[in-house]
């Protein structure tokens, strides 16, 4: 499945001609605690390294950034640091499960986090900035199957292996950004779990762009 994963990429990259963008990682600060009662986080404003404004933590325990002046729409931007907006708290309650720990990239360039489930297992959000047509055609270029889940409340589509497994899920914020979904393993969210998770994070991102 890795092999598969880090085929994809490549062969995406090479269709997609693009390269990474080089923005600066924003954290958020570790001095602002997340406060939990009853699976819901208290809602209020939260300190972000490197932003004069606060960012919002919502109820659902998603952290909303700052909004930037020369934004045209009042919609909401999903921005690079994806561990400081889509907190360990987030996920565990779409989920499910008790996220032990968090981490975000090894390389600079590339906007991901993984979240662990144990010392082991986790599953892996991670932003683009790629075209999603390529994302497609560099899937088929590799045997897999795509298909589309329509229970998922916003445009997606997944890509299924030769053996029947699923790779890897794509929720499309818009023809050129996406967040994909992966798994250190296909036992970890197997079968159907890993859709049900997208049609959770779907349901609650899909006005985002």
């Amino acid at each position: 499945m890795k092999k598969n994963f880090f085929l994809a990429i490549i062969i995406s990259l090479i269709l997609s001609g693009c390269t990474s963008k080089s923005v600066s990682q924003p954290m958020i600060d570790s001095k602002s605690s997340t406060s939990i009662v009853e699976g819901k986080c208290i809602t209020g404003p939260v300190d972000i390294e490197g932003y004069g404004d606060k960012g919002q933590r919502l109820a659902n325990c998603f952290v909303q950034y700052p909004g930037e002046p020369s934004r045209q729409d009042k919609a909401y931007y999903i921005v690079e640091d994806i561990c400081g907006q889509f907190t360990p708290e987030f996920i565990s309650n779409l989920l499910g499960q008790k996220i032990v720990s968090t981490k975000g990239p090894l390389v600079s360039g590339l906007y991901n986090c993984s979240y662990y489930l144990n010392d082991k297992d986790y599953v892996m959000l991670i932003l683009d900035y790629l075209s999603v047509e390529n994302q497609k055609k560099g899937r088929e270029f590799i045997g897999h199957t795509i298909k589309v889940d329509e229970n998922i409340p916003m445009e997606n589509f997944y890509a299924v292996q030769e053996d029947g497994v699923i790779n890897t899920v794509y929720l499309v914020l818009n023809p050129n950004k996406f967040i994909s979904i992966e798994r250190s393993s296909s036992k970890v969210l197997e079968g159907q779990s890993v859709l049900q998770f997208a049609e959770k994070l779907g349901s609650q991102i899909k006005d985002y762009k």
